[in-house]
């Protein structure tokens, strides 16, 4: 089977971009992911939420960062919940949740834990500026597969290819937490 990997730009393929696009920027840091209890993909998604947020100072960027952990604890729990990603692009960092519907997402920030966490915030503030944004899909396309012994396109649903290939689905159910 062809297992599906993380990877990087390599020097000559970021050397590329800056060629063609000078104003690109590549910023170091991590990437977090917290995938949800049914591991679903993007085609799942009805809506999506950002959240953007900067620090000033290192102190309040760790308060932020485990305030932002404790946040995301009580994701795991709501309804149409999918998947959150947090990156940082330079200074500027975006947290990206994937919900079922803009009615899920809403709930959970209309909710006990975001109402605290907002709360908590605004009497010991941590970031420097904040926002944060809504959005209702309006397409969701099919995923596909791509084998990489035939080249044939598979739909996601199947995780076989018609030449007999076993394809790795990242997003395939997990079991249960304990």
């Amino acid at each position: 089977m062809t297992t599906a990997s993380a990877f990087a730009p390599d020097a000559a393929t970021a050397a590329y971009g800056q060629h063609l696009l000078p104003e690109r920027r590549f910023s170091p840091g991590a990437v977090g992911g917290l995938a949800g209890p049914d591991n679903a993909g993007p085609e799942q998604a009805g809506a999506l939420s950002l959240v953007y947020g900067s620090f000033a100072d290192p102190d309040s960027a760790q308060r932020g960062f485990r305030s932002f952990t404790d946040a995301q604890r009580s994701l795991l729990d709501a309804p149409g919940f999918l998947r959150w990603i947090s990156f940082a692009d330079g200074p500027h960092g975006y947290g990206l949740g994937w919900w079922r519907t803009v009615d899920d997402a809403a709930a959970w920030a209309r909710g006990p834990a975001h109402r605290e966490f907002v709360r908590s915030q605004r009497e010991q503030p941590f970031e420097l500026s904040q926002f944060a944004g809504l959005w209702t899909a309006q397409v969701v396309g099919p995923r596909s597969f791509f084998c990489p012994m035939c080249r044939a396109s598979t739909d996601a649903a199947s995780v076989t290819c018609a030449c007999g290939e076993p394809l790795d689905d990242g997003f395939a159910p997990t079991p249960p937490r304990p």
